[in-house]
């Protein structure tokens, strides 16, 4: 499913129009966005959590040639999925 689908299936659901749909959906993710990038966490109830963990900087050994690499500190984003969509998802 892309962004077109969504929006199609949810401006007919929610008896929306499809541009009202699109802004809703932007703006939504932009939200999400701008919170994970402060460093924050988004829950969204029934569905799952997004979080941002730091992975520390670390040297890594090349095995073909013992040739080590610095692998620089960055932020991940990681995502927990809530137990109904589990279950939602593995038919139960």
């Amino acid at each position: 499913m892309n962004n077109k689908d969504i929006i199609q299936s949810v401006s007919q659901k929610a008896a929306l129009t499809k541009q009202a749909t699109e802004q809703l959906l932007r703006t939504t993710v932009q939200i999400i966005t701008d919170t994970l990038k402060d460093g924050g966490d988004v829950k969204i109830q029934h569905f799952g959590s997004l979080e941002v963990r730091p992975h520390q900087a670390r040297t890594i050994v090349n095995p073909r040639n013992g040739q080590k690499t610095e692998i620089p500190a960055k932020d991940v984003w990681t995502f927990k999925a809530n137990p109904r969509l589990k279950d939602a998802v593995n038919g139960k």
